[in-house]
């Protein structure tokens, strides 16, 4: 009974284990389900979400654990602002940190011009107006995942309050 009773114990430790490391992995959990108002609706995930990015870039995606699109938006109210959302989960801190800095330089090599950075809540936030558009991307990392935003019908205050909420 006390054999029993030790392997049922270390099966529930290695259940809860394994789960913890799943949720940590999955991009789709790192950020809350609701901010400012805005409702997060999970576009696309895992390989399926990669390819897509993969179809958007010209520079080498590398080191990736997981990745999600998302929107945040105002369900009931379609014209009101609304914020595209893509988060890179990477194996730890120092990876996302440099893929985040590499991805910043690539988009000048590849003729995206001033890309800048701001400082918000402590996080080194990059920002930048891609070439023939009129609205600001940004983009930083946290721990071991990076953000890119792209928000719509919203005030650099309310961008900012967005980039602190969906941090922490």
């Amino acid at each position: 009974m006390k054999k029993l009773a030790v392997i049922l114990l270390v099966l529930i430790l290695l259940g809860c284990a394994q789960q913890k490391h799943e949720e940590k992995l999955n991009a789709t959990n790192i950020t809350p389900d609701e901010i400012m108002g805005l409702r997060k609706v999970v576009c696309l995930t895992g390989e399926t979400a990669l390819e897509f990015v993969k179809k958007m870039h010209v520079g080498e995606i590398r080191f990736v654990s997981d990745i999600a699109m998302m929107h945040y938006l105002n369900l009931t109210n379609p014209h009101s602002k609304y914020v595209t959302v893509w988060v890179t989960v990477y194996p730890n801190s120092s990876v996302a940190r440099d893929e985040t800095d590499r991805m910043a330089k690539s988009m000048v090599e590849y003729g995206w011009k001033d890309v800048r950075t701001m400082n918000v809540d402590g996080l080194k936030v990059y920002y930048i107006k891609p070439p023939g558009k009129n609205d600001t991307h940004y983009f930083w990392c946290k721990d071991s995942y990076m953000i890119y935003i792209i928000p719509h019908n919203m005030t650099s205050e309310e961008v900012k309050e967005f980039i602190i909420k969906i941090t922490k």
